[in-house]
């Protein structure tokens, strides 16, 4: 959506989105993102695939790989296959480079690969663990599209050995209490929740912006 519309009240939105990234990001501690949701069908996947869209324009090198390995989406935005990707560099023990689709000069996407039928033991592997840690000694920012919360335990898993974590919140879809409960699962864990995103927020003819956050 910015790569297409950079100039688009959209892409202002996101771009700020990702400034506020950067200024979390001050002391250079955050190398690995991941982005979840309360509930499915917020805008997640969405979410960051555009903040990814947007930082390789502040000049970063982004990996942006998708650890929803129930119901992968990330391929479906940028027009990729599936049929490879993370859990296949995972069973055959390859190196990740060679999955790696480059979409944008300065990011690259890597999809989810086959379904597997244990996702939850896939997430909580020591060898995913790993692979992200060496993934991200070669890029600036490693994002990951996980589960939203109240489906499955993953994101919490995943949560637990990233640097930050964004909520994507549904305006008038997801009520409060969804998002409170959200919230507090990733504390629990201690999870470094550095922004909401407040997505599908009505447009109007006067708003400057289509989404708004905080």
């Amino acid at each position: 959506m910015v790569r297409e519309n950079p100039g688009s009240p959209i892409g202002e939105a996101y771009r700020k989105i990702a400034t506020n990234i950067e200024f979390a990001n001050i002391d250079n501690n955050i190398k690995t993102i991941m982005c979840t949701s309360s509930m499915p069908g917020e805008g997640k996947t969405t979410t960051i695939c555009n903040i990814a869209g947007v930082l390789i324009d502040l000049g970063k090198k982004v990996l942006l790989l998708d650890m929803d390995l129930r119901k992968p989406a990330v391929h479906k935005c940028f027009k990729l296959s599936n049929r490879v990707g993370l859990t296949d560099v995972l069973i055959n023990k390859d190196d990740f480079r060679g999955y790696l689709n480059s979409v944008y000069k300065g990011l690259d996407v890597i999809a989810s690969g086959r379904i597997p039928s244990n996702p939850s033991e896939v997430i909580n592997s020591k060898a995913i663990k790993e692979l992200i840690k060496k993934m991200s000694s070669n890029y600036d920012y490693v994002l990951i599209d996980a589960p939203p919360v109240s489906v499955v335990s993953d994101p919490i898993t995943i949560a637990t050995y990233m640097d930050a974590v964004l909520l994507v919140v549904a305006y008038s879809e997801t009520d409060g209490e969804t998002a409170r409960k959200a919230a507090d699962s990733l504390r629990y864990i201690n999870a470094n929740i550095i922004g909401t995103v407040f997505n599908k927020v009505p447009v109007r003819k006067k708003s400057k912006y289509y989404y708004s956050y905080y």
